[in-house]
């Protein structure tokens, strides 16, 4: 676990966690103080809520000395706080900006101190250089991955998709059974997304009664969507929320026009009423993309390095951070979802599926690729290499005509095209995955496309 490598580096820095509302930071943390440094190390465990404990911030505004905040921290909860074995966590921490300065005196003056900060609006903060290069370590929480959500529900299955590596000499499809049944996870993922009180709720009912447990997933993932928009107005500023609730809800609208298998770029036009131009979504935008609340993917005018050489501020695709969250938004049945109804539709779905598992992994922008009429959802680097990833959300073949034209034009060493199928090969020189291995994408290959010559072609 990264937390608790963290808490055992020698070197380590404080840690900010960073991370969209609802994906669980607090939990992560507090499973760390609570199993790992109370019951394994011995230490004992603070945590401190910055947003709700009001009177904490005098603290930080009568000093910055890291010894004399422990002391005042310590008198508050009539508890001592050791720098050499305990855990400090403060949550919240962008609504306290004195918390977030006396980071950098922390990292010079008590290094032994184990001290992790955590919020959903970090990049909004106005002092946000209080977080200094080289002060302090960062790492990202995001909803749960395909991945994680096969491991919650089902660990046997989980197995199959832990050991499945891209870059191995003998690549062999999966076993038809275990193919369909991890299917069956990814139509649930679909319907239910990665925020973990959705699946918490979905894993421990889902088996008594299927659609009651959906339907009661669908609540909460209502109640999330208003939880969101409740902070536009709190967290925006001087950014004007309204507009920011416009450009959170035409997200989802835009994306649901795909009738294709290729969702298409953002459009700036009646997103807010009477205005129109990137610069008048820009501001809104940033707001939603820095809170995590979207995910951006560029689109590139050519292949090559640097990838983002190639776009433009002004030209790009948005999703949803969360596939649940999106099919809730646009009030998705979820009976057409899990049992793969949508027809046209579920392309931008699982397009956005995608887009979420690969943004999971990079924790940056990504970038699509347009030329002439060919569109390739995603390009990725695989080292020195750039691979194109074409998205398909059919179970059939279909042949990937964009692919095709990447490749003669590029002549990539990697190249994918996700769908419904199996694991096999295409003669044009591109490997066929299911599109619930997305997220293993960025973990390989090493090797050449010669040692995928086993895999059966694809029909």
């Amino acid at each position: 676990m990264k937390l608790e490598a963290w808490f055992e580096n020698p070197n380590r820095k404080p840690l900010v966690l960073k991370g969209a509302r609802q994906v669980g930071k607090t939990f992560a943390i507090d499973t760390l103080g609570k199993e790992y440094v109370v019951s394994k190390r011995g230490g004992n465990y603070h945590y401190f809520d910055l947003r709700r404990e009001k009177t904490l911030h005098s603290i930080f505004s009568e000093t910055q000395e890291p010894l004399r905040i422990l002391e005042y921290l310590g008198i508050k909860r009539r508890v001592r706080i050791n720098p050499s074995t305990d855990l400090v966590f403060f949550d919240e921490i962008q609504d306290c900006p004195n918390a977030i300065t006396s980071f950098k005196y922390f990292e010079q003056d008590m290094r032994a101190l184990a001290l992790i900060a955590a919020g959903s609006h970090l990049g909004l903060v106005k002092n946000e250089e209080s977080f200094p290069v080289g002060k302090v370590d960062f790492l990202s929480l995001f909803p749960m991955t395909f991945d994680e959500f096969v491991w919650t529900l089902d660990e046997s299955l989980h197995h199959y998709l832990d050991r499945f590596v891209l870059n191995q000499a003998e690549l062999s499809s999966l076993p038809a059974p275990v193919h369909e049944s991890l299917l069956t996870l990814f139509f649930y993922y679909l319907a239910v997304g990665g925020l973990p009180e959705a699946v918490l709720h979905f894993s421990q009912n889902y088996q008594d009664n299927l659609f009651e447990a959906l339907d009661q997933v669908r609540t909460i993932q209502k109640a999330l969507l208003t939880g969101y928009e409740a902070d536009f107005s709190k967290y925006s500023g001087t950014v004007n929320a309204n507009h920011i609730h416009s450009v959170f809800h035409a997200i989802p609208k835009q994306l649901a026009k795909s009738l294709d298998e290729s969702t298409s770029r953002f459009k700036f036009t009646h997103v807010i009423p009477n205005q129109k131009g990137f610069e008048r979504i820009s501001g809104p935008l940033t707001w939603l993309v820095k809170s995590r609340l979207c995910i951006r993917n560029y689109i590139a005018k050519r292949s090559g390095h640097p990838l983002r050489g190639y776009t433009d501020e002004n030209l790009f695709k948005l999703f949803f951070f969360d596939v649940g969250l999106l099919n809730a938004a646009l009030m998705t049945p979820m009976e057409a979802l899990i049992e793969n109804q949508l027809d046209s539709y579920k392309g931008f779905i699982v397009e956005n599926f995608v887009a979420q598992e690969l943004f999971a992994e990079l924790d940056h922008d990504l970038v699509s690729w347009t030329e002439g009429n060919a569109e390739i959802e995603f390009l990725i680097t695989q080292g020195k290499e750039i691979a194109p990833i074409e998205v398909k959300s059919a179970m059939k073949s279909r042949r990937a005509k964009s692919l095709d034209a990447y490749i003669q034009r590029y002549h990539p060493k990697f190249a994918y095209k996700l769908s419904g199928q199996n694991i096999g090969r295409h003669e044009a020189g591109y490997l066929t995955l299911p599109l619930y291995l997305a997220g293993k994408l960025l973990s390989g290959p090493k090797n050449t496309q010669k040692d995928y010559n086993t895999l059966p072609i694809e029909e």
